[in-house]
């Protein structure tokens, strides 16, 4: 529909707005997907005529094969926004085995103030021309006379219609932007993964853009499925535009569309439908971010520009195996589900060998399972697995920001400490809004014992990403190395009260508590993360940590005898044996174990310099040589 013949409808307390492609109730906005809005406006259109599905089928979702359950889910959904049901239709009728009818009055309405402002502006210019001519004619009072009598509603009319366009296209200042969660329209719910892997991808589009703050995508996908308004979600979540929108595969095409929203007024900016094939996905999350930069008006350098532009087609099943890799796998940060990761994701790699992104998922799935809290594989063979995925990925791509931030974990928990240093900042020069990046550093800088440096790229970290437990989690260890307690407590308990199956934060929350001598506190949490991890070596050697500082010494042996029985048969990270014999006060066989710890390049001994549990043997003069040998004098 045009901008010079604008139609709105009115229907009951209702006001939709094809233009601004809104719905208002009692001038209220109300919150449509995409596709529910489109169908509520061709059923409007046409009211009191029954439509057949297929004809809503080729109107809504036009060279599209949706199943008929799509077309009924927008159905139930137009109806809760309407406060309408099946058994008492006041808007929305079923005709059965044939379609639909909008059974309300509709008031078909007009709006073009534009060109109404326009005309008066015309009108009085040409009523104001005899004024003029008499003007020329008349002696110098009256000529001023008419010249004001002409000028004046001129001016009046102009300024007029110089307010209503400021008003009705103001440039509103945009350097904030979430995307939210794209709906899954394929009507199979085991394909979440997929839409939610375009929302991240189109997340990280926008996250290259320097001069654009960008939500991560952990904050993003707690808006899933929410029922709150975008005034809403722009107040919790600080932002000035978001973007939402829908996605749907049918065989090897794609369909997305997206629209931008002013978030504090719901005001529609700017909307669009994209269709292609599964190999140019790359291409069409390009072009839908770069749609939005032109849209807010942000500036990009040549090297952003040239980012978002040199995308290449990609093989469908590569895709796809990456997709499940990271969203269905990945984020659920078991040892478990990391493995199976590390499959789909190499999957991803046999299909298409120069597609970045899925080393850059290697290098993050091998450095997670060297870390201490899982403990799946040797910390050196973990991270040589990480460094060669990571540096593969920037052979394919030199701007992976992602790819160094790998890299410079791994280099990070080797002790090359200018080479991490060196690696966090490139990646963040890259993509600044990168939480990841921020949150690596900040461990990076305490470990350093660089503490304010650390707390500030924390805090970084968190405000790109407000919603993500783990950046959190990291937040309150960072804060107990700090020494900052009764802070470390509080931010750790907050996270448990998001998620009271979060392992790392009862991990955490359990040393913290030891190291501010409260061992009762201390133990249930570390009970808790024992039982969440279902008794991984790393928490088994927190437990048996907390327990000998405890008093409970009967307790910390059973953990010490578990823990060198399964020595014999898997993998047990040194960090775990080193933990219970601090509890036990075994400062020999302490240093043994870090010993072991010290020669795996274990990612505990990064923290040598400011870990408090360590406080018992800091005096020792073999603690000042593996604090010498780290690296960390």
């Amino acid at each position: 529909m045009s901008q010079q013949n604008t139609q709105v409808y009115e229907f009951g307390p209702f006001h939709l707005d094809p233009l601004k492609r809104r719905l208002w109730r009692d001038g209220e906005p109300v919150r449509l997907t995409p596709k529910a809005f489109d169908l509520l406006l061709v059923l409007v259109e046409d009211a009191g005529r029954t439509i057949e599905k297929d004809e809503l089928f080729e109107k809504v979702w036009p060279g599209i094969t949706v199943e008929e359950n799509n077309l009924n889910q927008n159905i139930t959904t137009l109806r809760k926004s309407l406060g309408d049901t099946r058994k008492k239709s006041q808007y929305i009728a079923t005709i059965p085995g044939v379609g639909y009818r909008f059974v309300a009055e509709v008031t078909k309405r007009s709006e073009n103030p534009t060109q109404t402002a326009k005309s008066a502006v015309e009108r009085n210019a040409a009523e104001n021309v005899g004024a003029l001519e008499v003007s020329r004619r008349a002696p110098a009072g009256r000529a001023f006379r008419y010249l004001s009598l002409a000028i004046v509603p001129l001016v009046v009319v102009a300024l007029a219609y110089a307010l209503y366009t400021r008003e009705s296209r103001p440039k509103l200042a945009i350097s904030s932007i979430m995307v939210l969660p794209l709906e899954n329209l394929s009507g199979n719910p085991a394909e979440e993964y997929f839409a939610d892997g375009i929302t991240d991808a189109l997340i990280g589009d926008l996250a290259n853009i320097r001069g654009l703050h960008v939500i991560s995508r952990t904050s993003s996908m707690h808006y899933k499925g929410t029922k709150k308004s975008l005034p809403e979600i722009a107040r919790e979540i600080k932002v000035d535009a978001v973007v939402e929108g829908t996605v749907q595969r049918s065989g090897d095409q794609i369909l997305i569309r997206a629209q931008l929203i002013h978030a504090a007024t719901d005001r529609h900016l700017w909307g669009r439908d994209y269709k292609r094939n599964i190999r140019d996905v790359l291409d069409l999350q390009s072009e839908i971010a770069q749609s939005i930069a032109r849209e807010v008006q942000i500036q990009m350098s040549p090297a952003e520009q040239a980012r978002l532009t040199s995308t290449r087609p990609i093989a469908p099943k590569a895709f796809d195996h990456y997709l499940q890799g990271r969203y269905l796998y990945w984020n659920k940060r078991t040892e478990e589900n990391l493995n199976k990761a590390i499959e789909h994701l190499q999957s991803a790699i046999n299909e298409d060998p120069s597609y970045a992104a899925g080393y850059v998922g290697l290098a993050d799935c091998y450095n997670a399972l060297g870390a201490v809290q899982f403990g799946a594989l040797r910390p050196i063979e973990a991270r040589q697995r990480a460094v060669e995925a990571a540096t593969k990925a920037l052979e394919l791509d030199a701007a992976a920001a992602e790819a160094y931030s790998a890299l410079g974990y791994a280099n990070h928990y080797n002790w090359q400490w200018a080479a991490a240093e060196t690696d966090f900042k490139r990646a963040i020069e890259l993509n600044p809004n990168y939480a990841n990046a921020h949150n690596f550093y900040a461990s990076y800088l305490m470990s350093r014992g660089r503490v304010d440096e650390a707390i500030a790229a924390s805090n970084r970290a968190r405000e790109l990403d407000p919603f993500s437990l783990s950046i959190s989690a990291n937040r309150g260890f960072l804060l107990e190395n700090a020494r900052r307690y009764n802070e470390a407590i509080e931010q750790l308990r907050s996270v448990i009260s998001m998620d009271p199956n979060h392992y790392q934060a009862y991990w955490f929350l359990s040393h913290t508590y030891a190291a501010n001598k409260q061992f009762a506190e201390a133990v249930a949490a570390a009970e808790k993360a024992v039982e969440l991890s279902q008794r991984t070596p790393g928490a088994l050697g927190i437990l048996g940590l907390v327990y000998g500082l405890a008093g409970n010494e009967s307790e910390a042996r059973k953990i010490l005898k578990e823990l060198l029985e399964l020595n014999k048969s898997r993998y047990v990270t040194p960090a775990a044996l080193v933990n219970v014999y601090i509890g036990l006060g075994d400062r020999d066989q302490t240093f043994v174990w870090l010993e072991k710890a010290y020669q795996e390049r274990s990612n505990f001994m990064a923290y040598v310099e400011v870990f408090p549990i360590l406080d018992p043997v800091r005096a020792d003069p073999r603690f000042t040589d593996l604090v010498r040998r780290v690296g960390l004098e």
